[in-house]
């Protein structure tokens, strides 16, 4: 019954986490409503400041009518579907343009100028590609719309000005690409540092200064949604011996099997850290304690069942892993506390006969007594 609790919390957990993580998201969604509606006002202002209203002010208003219905449709979808915002709502929003352009005087409207800030947000969120298709698009459309303008109204057209702001269309489309392109490649790349800067080298694990990073945001998710956070921790059993016997190089591959073996056994939330030297630490979010020491001890009899191959006459070595394990905040509300009593449950593993696991509540229990219960659990 217990288990079958920890899962429908988890299952609840994991709908709220992923709401929270879509925040962000929602906020960009949120702003870019925001900017939208702006252009919307800055040409319906220009549209009605214009000459033009006075002798076409129904020709003009029913364009404009027609833009904020498209732009009220596009923000309720939007909001509805967070992570589908369509690369086609760029052109649909160029057509809607055109459409204010070419009832308010064609090329000698002002409104061309907002065609620069949708290729623009277009090309901060595409690649190079796609943002030069959106802008000979764009370009494509405006002299499309120009042209249709002056057959309509007969009011003349300077093509002069007409393909000069046609090759800025592309000019600002290559502008923002490289400009994303650059950003992109320097994120990309501090990326990179940072994740050299928080990783283990040889294990691929995450180091302490990871650990010390990331413990605050754990501590503080577990308080504000009430759930628990287990502190693994865990120390290869008489690796300087190991060492000793068959060398830095042999006890190197020994703690990268055992690094494979904690990722094979851990969930993507999980977080396994190579705490220093022989010594590693698993962070499990949301779980029961029970369900986290079974994960401990499973870990411990994957490792008990391999063996590292020297390559020396065929010759093959194993070792055993012990495991302390405490919770927050059953143990204590101080993380640093629940790390000190997931150390001393670990020392308590080793003065027992090590390669067991051993919970902060389990002190003074023998190891008899200790795999007794586990059996009967």
């Amino acid at each position: 019954m217990n288990i079958l609790k920890d899962i429908s919390t988890i299952q609840e957990i994991t709908k709220t986490r992923s709401k929270t993580n879509n925040a962000p998201v929602r906020r960009n969604i949120k702003l870019m409503l925001v900017y939208r509606w702006l252009i919307f006002l800055f040409s319906t202002v220009l549209c009605i400041s214009d000459t033009r209203f006075s002798v076409q002010g129904y020709a003009i208003l029913e364009p404009l009518a027609v833009v904020a219905i498209y732009n009220s449709f596009i923000m309720v979808y939007s909001l509805k579907n967070v992570n589908k915002y369509s690369s086609s709502i760029y052109y649909l929003d160029m057509v809607m343009q055109m459409l204010l352009i070419f009832f308010s005087g064609g090329i000698k409207s002002d409104l061309y100028v907002f065609l620069f800030f949708i290729i623009g947000y277009c090309g901060f969120y595409n690649k190079i590609a796609n943002t030069l298709k959106t802008g000979a698009a764009c370009m494509a459309m405006y002299i499309f719309t120009c042209v249709l303008t002056n057959i309509f109204y007969a009011e003349g057209i300077s093509y002069t000005t007409l393909i000069i702001r046609s090759l800025l269309f592309l000019m600002v489309a290559f502008a923002v690409s490289r400009i994303n392109h650059e950003f992109k490649k320097y994120d990309e790349m501090h990326r990179k540092e940072f994740k050299i800067a928080r990783t283990d080298k040889l294990t691929g694990l995450a180091n302490r200064h990871y650990l010390d990073q990331r413990l605050k945001e754990e501590v503080d998710y577990a308080l504000n949604y009430g759930t628990a956070l287990n502190v693994l921790l865990f120390d290869l059993d008489n690796f300087k011996g190991f060492n000793d016997t068959y060398g830095h190089a042999s006890g190197d591959k020994m703690l990268v099997l055992f690094s494979d073996i904690i990722r094979q056994c851990v969930r993507m939330s999980d977080i396994p850290i190579r705490y220093g030297g022989e010594e590693f630490m698993i962070l499990i979010k949301e779980l029961d304690i029970i369900i986290a020491k079974s994960v401990g001890d499973r870990i411990r009899r994957q490792l008990e069942k391999q063996y590292l191959y020297l390559g020396q006459h065929d010759e093959k070595a194993k070792i055993t892993v012990s495991c302390g394990v405490a919770q927050f905040p059953m143990h204590s509300d101080n993380i640093k506390q629940v790390i000190e009593k997931a150390d001393q449950a670990l020392y308590h593993a080793k003065d027992i006969g090590k390669n067991i696991v051993v919970c902060y509540d389990e002190i003074g229990r023998n190891r008899e007594a200790l795999e007794n219960e586990y059996l009967m659990y």
